[in-house]
């Protein structure tokens, strides 16, 4: 898929559909990130001014006549929303969204040191509560590639507050972190007790020494 060439008709189609009521567009995910593949979702942002029941009926009858309407999901709110959304999950769509249309930074507060702080956090914990239970009761090893996607996004947060430099490309973080964060990225089919005790070690590791960077 031409992603530049769909988003540009995309744009223009909300634009007529919304009006000056839509304030942002971008997109975010693996296209956002260019390692889109065949399998990869669409993810738009859509910011409007107000996002109330019309609004989201009016874009859903949009998106049902669009031949590409079962790999598109993405963000959908209003301003207001944004600005009050938990700060470390916004700061990570404000990081991980290209702009299309608008800007995202002047519609929300400014990302701080302890959003990011929090989001490695956040992801860590989640990761090491739900590889901990897997490893101890459910033992479903059929989960643990999501598991490692969710920490590619927190490994890429924890460079982040350790450097100042946002890597969006996962392909590009690879060359960047240290080993046992290599190996979690480069991971693509982890099914095994083993790939289990490495994230669970890696995310006990994180939690631990969050506080000292």
């Amino acid at each position: 898929m031409d992603i530049n060439s769909f988003m540009e008709s995309f744009k223009e189609n909300l634009l007529n559909l919304f009006n000056d009521n839509l304030l942002f567009l971008g997109i975010q995910g693996s296209y956002g990130r260019g390692e889109a593949n065949e399998s990869s979702d669409i993810d738009p942002v859509i910011i409007l001014r107000q996002c109330g029941k019309d609004e989201i009926l009016k874009y859903r009858s949009y998106i049902d006549t669009l031949p590409e309407k079962d790999i598109l999901c993405g963000f959908v709110s209003s301003s207001d929303e944004l600005r009050a959304w938990e700060s470390a999950d916004r700061a990570q769509l404000i990081l991980d969204t290209k702009p299309v249309y608008g800007e995202l930074t002047p519609l929300c507060p400014e990302i701080t040191h302890d959003d990011i702080i929090r989001a490695v956090q956040q992801g860590a914990c989640a990761i090491y509560h739900a590889s901990s239970h897997n490893i101890l009761h459910a033992r479903d090893w059929s989960i643990l590639p999501e598991l490692y996607k969710s920490a590619r996004f927190t490994i890429r947060m924890k460079h982040y507050l350790n450097t100042g430099v946002y890597v969006s490309a996962f392909s590009e973080l690879i060359a960047v972190v240290d080993e046992e964060e290599k190996m979690i990225l480069e991971t693509q089919y982890p099914s095994t007790e083993d790939d289990a005790f490495i994230l669970f070690e890696w995310a006990s590791e994180t939690m631990r020494n969050i506080n000292t960077n």
